[in-house]
Order: C-alpha cells, then sequence, then structure tokens
C-alpha cells in the first residue's frame, strides 16, 4: 500500500454535508426548546425558526438528489456485505490496537460497508420519517389545518425519536473523524475536498479504468473464446438501441450482425483470438430493433495468465457522419 493525496469530494458535496450538519443542528437546537427543554428565542419565535429551518433542510434534501443522480454519486450508498464483518470488527477493538483499516477510500468508493449501510438508512428512513412527521405537526397546529389527525403526540414522539437517533449518529459521526491520520485529517479533508488515502495502485488503476469504461460515449464490449458476450458499457447498448442489458450478456455475438456479414464479424474474432489488434475497422451494427448503424471498431486480445481469453475493444459510432456524406 502506498499514501496518496486524493481529490475526494466536490465543491456541492462539502457544502451540502456542511449546510446538513448546520442545519440538524439548528433544528434539534429549536425543536428542544419547542418542547420546553430550555428557553433561547422564545417560544413563538422558535417555531417560526424551526418551521423556516425545515423548509430550508427540505430545499437542500432536493437539490442534494438531484445532484447525487446527476453525478452518478448515488452507487456511494449501494450497500455490500463484503467486509462488513471486519468493518464492525474493526471498530469494535482493532481500531484500539492500531489495526490497520479493513477498507480503503478512493474517490469511486468513498464508504465502507458500516457507513454505506447507517447512511443508506438515514437517507430512506430517518430523514424521511422526520420530514413526514415534521410537516405533519406543522400544519397541524395551523388554525386553518386541513387535515383531521388524532393521535398526535404519537407523531411527536416518533418525530423527537427522529432527533435523538440524528443527534446519536452526529455524535458518532464527529468521533470517527477523529480516527483518521490526525484528530483533524478527515475533517480538514471535508474542508479542502483532498484528503490523503491508503491506496493499492493496482486496485485504483482497475477502478480508473473501470470508470473510464463506464462513462466513455464510445461503446466497450468484451466476448469470451466461445463468443459469448460478457460485459459492454451504457454506450456500447445506446449505439444498438437496446433499454435491457440482460438481453445482451450471455449471447453470441453473431445477432450483432446481419447474415451477409458475419462471416467477415467471424474472421475477425478468429484473427484476434490469435493475438491480432484491430483498429478502426468500419462496420455495419445490427441493432436490436431492426435499423441498422455504422461505427468504426477496434478489438484487443484479452490476456490472462499468460493465455488470450477473449477479445475486448470500443466502437464509435459513425452513422450520423456516414449519412451526411450521402
Amino acid at each position: 500500500m502506498t499514501k496518496k493525496k486524493s481529490y475526494i469530494y466536490r465543491g456541492f458535496e462539502r457544502f451540502w454535508h456542511w449546510s446538513q450538519a448546520l442545519l440538524i443542528f439548528f433544528l434539534a437546537l429549536t425543536g428542544f426548546e419547542i418542547h420546553g427543554t430550555f428557553t433561547i428565542f422564545g417560544f413563538e419565535n422558535v417555531v417560526r425558526w424551526h418551521d423556516i429551518a425545515a423548509w430550508a433542510f427540505l430545499v437542500l434534501i432536493v437539490f442534494a438528489i438531484f445532484w447525487h443522480f446527476v453525478t452518478g454519486e448515488w452507487k456511494q450508498y449501494i450497500p455490500t456485505t463484503k467486509y462488513i464483518k471486519a468493518q464492525a470488527a474493526y471498530y469494535i477493538s482493532g481500531i484500539f490496537k492500531g489495526a490497520p483499516h479493513p477498507t480503503h477510500k478512493t474517490i469511486y468508493n468513498k464508504f465502507n460497508p458500516l457507513q454505506r449501510m447507517i447512511y443508506l438508512g438515514l437517507k430512506l428512513l430517518v430523514i424521511p420519517v422526520q420530514v413526514l412527521t415534521g410537516f405533519i405537526y406543522m400544519f397541524y397546529i395551523y388554525p386553518d389545518n386541513p387535515f383531521q389527525l388524532s393521535g398526535l403526540n404519537v407523531v411527536a414522539l416518533i418525530h423527537t425519536f427522529g432527533a435523538f437517533t440524528l443527534l446519536s449518529f452526529v455524535v458518532a459521526h464527529v468521533y470517527l473523524t477523529t480516527t483518521g491520520d490526525t484528530p483533524l485529517s478527515s475533517i480538514k479533508a471535508m474542508i479542502t475536498g483532498w484528503e490523503v488515502v491508503d491506496i493499492d495502485e493496482k486496485e485504483e488503476h482497475k477502478l480508473h479504468m473501470q470508470h473510464a469504461v463506464d462513462e466513455s460515449a464510445a461503446g466497450y464490449y468484451r466476448i469470451d473464446r466461445e463468443g459469448i458476450i460478457i460485459d459492454v458499457n451504457e454506450a456500447w447498448l445506446k449505439m444498438f438501441k437496446c433499454k435491457d442489458r440482460t438481453k445482451v450478456i450471455s449471447k453470441h455475438y453473431s445477432f450483432t450482425r446481419d447474415k451477409k456479414d458475419l462471416k467477415d464479424l467471424d474472421d475477425l474474432v478468429k484473427r484476434v483470438l490469435n493475438g491480432e489488434v484491430i483498429t478502426g475497422l468500419p462496420a455495419t451494427r445490427q441493432c436490436m430493433d431492426g435499423s441498422k448503424g455504422k461505427h468504426l471498431l477496434s478489438a484487443n486480445p484479452v490476456i490472462e495468465e499468460d493465455r488470450i481469453t477473449g477479445m475486448e475493444g470500443f466502437i464509435l459510432d459513425i452513422t450520423d457522419t456516414e449519412d451526411s456524406t450521402k
């Protein structure tokens, strides 16, 4: 493992993080005053400020949801059980013995398995419940209340329990930020965006390449020695006018060409499986809806453990270019 300074947190991500933290603290402060725990603003003022903060929090949530889906950052929260036991053991005892961290942070994998589970639970359960119960309570107390609800005390208790859950998370979160290389390194990273992390250079390269393939405008494909398609990216699916990836994976490549063009493709596959590299070859594809398209094709043998196990490459769409020259 080597250490590398990486740009982990983007500008909006940092703005969202600190704005959310401030709003949670302010909502907790005003919420507990509404409950009569202490007096700072006065009841009428504190209700108004709590309502304003609640609306601001909702607006922030909407923008955050939009940002996560546009940037693809929602994938960071996909739960996984891989290393979850090791991560739990690390927090329970390993962290106090100087044990190495079982997972490593990268720009494509910012959260360990436990963080993914907890953050997803907050986003899908705790925060939605807080928003729902908060707005039920907000509109119920207005004189022109359109709702006729019973059991308001239950709603208030659920909302209060959610507040304690959020505060417990914040306390644990702040504590865990001090367990980095230095007590303030993680906090500094959320201010600047940059953090020094342990990386496996081979794994990092693999992740970068996979990200490049996934985000590429060129269509990526990979087939095994039997001609079975084992991987394609979104751009490839779009070029072949296919919305369902399962209709492609595990199928033979022959369906991607018209029968009269199939022999040329078979010959090309044999050449590549014998070690040849193909670049910039014009080809006509058969799309899933029956239409045709044109592309430039590259193909390389896939070598694993000193033997060719398949082929992979990219296709670059030239259909519009070809049409415009006619």
